[in-house]
């Protein structure tokens, strides 16, 4: 019996330490007395309670200051933390939470909260590393991530001047010609390892080059490369702002989404592309070329009645009478065409994700575009409205596919006979039907049909003023002409010669 009091007070002189140190009052002495007993007596003590970090050897003095520090694992990991209290009841209820919030949150959110600027590597992150942990951590749209990081990739490559790269044979030794000269292979070749050498190549290039005067440098050599061509460099002007805001976007910590990845990489100071500069564009409103109206005339007499170019007058039809895009018009499906409530459904299926949220809504149809839509779903012969021997793989591919390129193809060429000589042919009629309705019914029309997220974006890409608007002060112009009246003697004079007076 003595040598049993003995053990007790032995367990409860190791719980609270020196034999003179007494408990803290936060602890219960009744919880202390019931640790001591045998384990069936009473649970132990979770590392969730303040009171388990009181315990002996749980808080340790960090070498690197006064404070106290612990050691916590979960799931294999084990992680130090600096509790930044030398008061031991503090620190202990500290440590607590740390645990609680690794179990709760996970290690990222728990290193990202309690150590900062710990949880992270110390030199910048390379481009290669910033779009791995990007694409790991934020939700992208496979065709808007191509495009964001096609940008980055070809800013960078410009600045650092990486361009096309050495042929490698199965060894992956260079390959040079019969004189010695190391042969190329354009950063464009997908077939040969040219853009994937190219690609690793530049993910090597640290953040840290992406300054806004070196960015600025290459704008300018893109520039200089248009010539002295008013019209190319106002599209070059263009094509440089649109990279320059997509490779942006990348960086955008909007509602905090980038948290992840910064409690993983070091970003240089200031940011990639802080501080850049847009430029002036000047106008980008749609200037119209042709009339809509003698269009449609001209598809119904030349591809409606031809049955193998009926699949061209599904698209022009769709893209002129419906303002869809070409990949909603390349993926559209037959349940997605509502006959009974007489409109087009643009929403996400299986072959398709919606641009915006605003892409995704009902897009009404003339009952004459309705008509042609039942009569080409009686001759169906697959799941999409636009038929084509391609298959739809284009979401599990790395670039821009479409099942139905061919007719895309063939409509483009009739497009530049009808003088429609844009880039974007297809594209050209979605402008001329928001140039239409912003015209004849209304720039919110416009914006309703279009499906455009906001009333800016319709005014400044759509709304051309094709009517004549006059203050009709020109008709003050024109001098009134007033009979002249003959004096009595001119009119004798006229008699005698035979002038009748009508004359």
């Amino acid at each position: 019996m003595i040598a049993s009091k003995q053990a007790g007070s032995r367990e409860v002189e190791s719980f609270t330490g020196d034999s003179g140190e007494h408990l803290q009052s936060s602890i219960d002495s009744k919880s202390v007395r019931l640790m001591s007993e045998p384990s069936g007596a009473k649970k132990a003590i979770g590392k969730a309670d303040a009171r388990y970090w009181q315990q002996k050897g749980k808080l340790v003095t960090d070498p690197r200051s006064r404070f106290l520090c612990c050691k916590i694992q979960v799931n294999g990991r084990r992680e130090s933390f600096p509790l930044r209290s030398s008061n031991k009841a503090n620190a202990a209820a500290k440590a607590a939470q740390i645990f609680g919030d690794v179990v709760a949150l996970g290690w990222t959110d728990a290193l990202l909260k309690h150590k900062p600027d710990e949880s992270k590597p110390s030199g910048i992150a390379t481009i290669g590393q910033y779009l791995a942990e990007l694409y790991a951590t934020v939700t992208f749209r496979k065709s808007t991530g191509r495009a964001y990081e096609q940008a980055l990739r070809t800013i960078a490559a410009g600045i650092a001047g990486i361009g096309d790269q050495p042929a490698l044979d199965e060894q992956g030794q260079v390959q040079k010609d019969k004189k010695g000269r190391i042969i190329t292979v354009s950063r464009r070749d997908h077939l040969h390892g040219g853009h994937l050498a190219w690609r690793n190549k530049v993910d090597a290039v640290s953040l840290s080059l992406l300054t806004a005067e070196k960015i600025q440098k290459w704008k300018m050599a893109y520039l200089a490369d248009a010539g002295d061509s008013p019209l190319k460099l106002q599209k070059a002007k263009h094509t440089a702002n649109s990279m320059i805001r997509s490779a942006r976007s990348l960086f955008s910590n909007r509602k905090g989404r980038l948290k992840h990845v910064l409690s993983r990489l070091t970003m240089p100071e200031p940011w990639p592309f802080a501080g850049v500069a847009l430029e002036e564009e000047g106008t980008m409103r749609y200037v119209s070329k042709v009339d809509g109206r003698k269009l449609i005339k001209s598809a119904k007499e030349e591809l409606a009645d031809d049955p193998e170019r009926k699949e061209e007058f599904k698209i022009f039809c769709l893209g002129l009478l419906a303002g869809l895009r070409k990949r909603e018009i390349d993926t559209l499906l037959w349940d997605q065409v509502k006959f009974d409530l007489k409109l087009i459904h643009i929403c996400r299926t299986q072959y398709f994700e919606p641009k915006s949220k605003e892409s995704e809504a009902k897009v009404d149809c003339d009952p004459e575009l309705l008509n042609l839509l039942r009569e080409w779903k009686k001759e169906a012969t697959g799941e999409f409205v636009v038929e084509s021997k391609g298959s739809a793989r284009y979401h599990k591919t790395r670039w821009n596919y479409y099942r139905a390129e061919a007719h895309f193809k063939a409509l483009y060429e009739w497009l530049g006979k009808q003088g429609i000589k844009d880039d974007k042919k297809l594209h050209t009629l979605r402008k001329e039907l928001g140039s239409i309705l912003a015209n004849e019914q209304g720039i919110f029309a416009a914006q309703q049909v279009l499906r455009h997220a906001h009333i800016q974006t319709t005014s400044r890409h759509y709304a051309d003023k094709r009517r004549s608007i006059t203050a009709g002060l020109g008709a003050l112009l024109v001098v009134e002409k007033t009979p002249e009246v003959a004096l009595p003697e001119q009119r004798q004079t006229d008699s005698e010669e035979g002038i009748t007076s009508h004359e």
